[in-house]
C-alpha cells in the first residue's frame, strides 16, 4: 500500500482545505477531531489530519501539542508528513516546525506558505496579501494573532537563530539541479531552514519537486500541498442536492471577506439571516439563545437558514477582543446551530472561522471528518458520521479571509436545490 500522508494543522478550517489537496476519487482524507489514531491501519485513506487547535496557543503549549502528536504518528506507523501553516504565518508556525522536525527527525525544512488561488505569495521574502506585504493589510490589527512582521525569514529566525535561508524567486525559477545544489550548499553550512518565494501554482511545483539526501519537511499552505499532491485529478465526486431549507450556513469570522460573502449569499434570497449579537451572548446567553430559537422557529421551511454574529457588521473590529470571549461565542454558535439542526432535521453544515467550525462539527457528534474534494478554492467538501442525528451530514468549512464575494452563493447553488411548493 502506498504510505498515508500525515498533516498536521494549527486549526480546524486550515486542516481541511490543505489536507484535502492529497485526496482522490474513491480515496478521502480523513480530519481527526480529537486524538490521533494509534495505528494507521490499512485504511484505504489518501491522508490523515489532526489539527492540533494550536494557532492562539503560546510557543511552548504550541511545540509541546506538535511534538506529542508527531510522536504518536510516528509510533502508528507515520513516515509521511506535511506541516499547514496559515498563509499569513499567524500562529506559531516556526515552533510548530521546529517540533514536527524534533519528533519525526527532520534536519532540514522547506517553508513556502504561498497560496496563490487565494492571492496569498511570498516574493522577495516578504508574506503578501493581493501583493501587500501582511503587516500593511487588517491583519496587523488582528485581536488575536497581529501581525507586525512580513519578513518570512524573520520569523522562523526566532526559533531557528542564524540557520534561515531565502530562496529568492530567480533561484526556485531556475529550479532542477541549481535549486538543489545551493539547499546541500547551505546545508552543509548550518541551514536547517529554507523559505521559497512562489508567485504562482507553477513556483510551488517547482518549490515540491526540491530533492535532497536525506529527506526534508516541507512546510506551507494549501498552495504547497497542491503541488506536493500534483493534484490534476479532474474526475470528482458527484456532489448532493440537499434540500435549501435542510442547509444552516454558521459564520464565526469576523473579517471583512466573511461580512462581504454574507451579504452576497442574503441576496440570493434563498437565504434567511439570523444576526447573533456578540454581546448579549457574554451579557445574557440564556435570553440570547431563546430569542434566537425564537426567530428559528418562526423562518421559512424552505430557506436555507444563515447564523452570524453582529461582529461582522464592524468591518473587521470584534465585540470580544479577547480569547476568552471569542471562545464563548464560538461556543454559543455551536449549541444555536446544534439546536436548530435538530429542529430542522438539517443534512448540510458549512461553518466558517476555525474555532466556530471545530466547535459545531464536535457538537454535532463528529469523531472524525472524511473530505473528498475541494469545492472552491480552499473549501473543502466531505461529510461525517452524526453521532447525535444518528445519520450522515454533508459538511464546508472555509477560513475567514479566503473567497470570492460570491464564494457563499456558489456553494448554495451547487450543493442545494430550491423545494418546489
Amino acid at each position: 500500500m502506498e504510505p498515508i500522508i500525515c498533516v498536521i494543522a494549527d486549526d480546524f478550517t486550515g486542516a481541511g482545505d490543505s489536507a484535502v489537496q492529497f485526496g482522490g476519487v474513491g480515496k478521502p482524507v480523513r480530519l481527526f477531531l480529537k486524538e490521533p489514531p494509534v495505528s494507521l491501519g490499512t485504511w484505504s485513506l489518501a491522508a490523515v489530519v489532526i489539527d492540533t487547535d494550536s494557532r492562539q496557543a503560546r510557543a511552548d503549549e504550541a511545540y509541546k501539542k506538535v511534538f506529542s502528536v508527531g510522536k504518536t504518528l510516528c509510533a502508528a506507523g507515520a513516515n509521511t508528513f506535511f506541516k499547514k501553516i496559515d498563509s499569513t504565518m499567524r500562529g506559531n508556525p516556526a515552533d510548530e516546525i521546529a517540533a514536527l522536525m524534533d519528533a519525526a527527525g527532520y534536519r532540514i525544512a522547506v517553508v513556502a506558505p504561498s497560496a496563490p488561488r487565494n492571492k496569498r505569495t511570498v516574493s522577495g521574502g516578504i508574506c503578501r496579501i493581493a501583493g501587500e506585504p501582511i503587516s500593511t493589510t487588517s491583519l496587523s490589527r488582528d485581536p488575536f494573532n497581529p501581525m507586525t512582521e512580513s519578513r518570512v525569514s524573520k520569523l522562523m529566525e526566532r526559533r531557528f537563530p542564524n540557520t534561515v535561508r531565502e530562496l529568492p524567486l530567480e533561484l526556485v525559477r531556475s529550479g532542477g539541479e541549481s535549486l538543489n545544489d545551493k539547499i546541500r550548499f547551505e546545508t552543509s553550512h548550518g541551514a536547517r531552514v529554507f523559505v521559497a518565494d512562489a508567485e504562482t501554482m507553477d513556483d510551488l511545483k517547482i518549490v515540491a519537486g526540491i530533492n535532497v539526501p536525506g529527506g526534508l519537511l516541507f512546510a506551507g499552505s494549501s498552495g504547497l500541498a497542491e503541488a506536493i499532491a500534483g493534484n490534476t485529478v479532474s474526475e470528482k465526486p458527484t456532489l448532493p442536492r440537499i434540500p435549501c431549507g435542510k442547509a444552516i450556513f454558521v459564520i464565526g469570522s469576523v473579517t471583512p471577506t466573511s461580512a462581504a460573502q454574507c451579504g452576497h449569499l442574503v441576496k440570493t434570497g434563498k437565504v434567511e439571516e439570523i444576526v447573533v449579537d456578540s454581546g448579549a451572548i457574554l451579557a445574557n446567553p440564556d435570553e440570547e439563545k431563546r430569542r434566537v430559537l425564537g426567530l428559528v422557529d418562526t423562518a421559512p421551511k424552505s430557506r436555507a437558514l444563515l447564523l452570524r454574529t453582529s461582529g461582522l457588521d464592524s468591518a473587521g473590529s470584534v465585540d470580544a477582543s479577547d480569547k476568552a470571549s471569542g471562545n464563548a461565542i464560538s461556543h454559543f454558535l455551536s449549541e444555536v446551530a446544534l439546536a436548530t439542526a435538530e429542529f430542522r432535521k438539517s443534512r448540510f453544515l458549512f461553518a466558517s472561522g476555525g474555532d466556530t467550525a471545530g466547535k459545531t462539527a464536535a457538537a454535532f457528534g463528529a469523531v472524525c471528518i472524511d473530505f473528498v474534494t475541494e469545492i472552491l478554492p480552499g473549501l473543502p467538501f466531505g461529510y461525517f458520521r452524526s453521532s447525535v442525528f444518528k445519520r450522515r451530514m454533508y459538511f464546508i468549512s472555509k477560513s475567514g479571509g479566503f473567497g470570492d464575494q460570491d464564494a457563499l452563493a456558489k456553494i448554495l447553488s451547487l450543493v442545494c436545490a430550491e423545494r418546489k411548493e
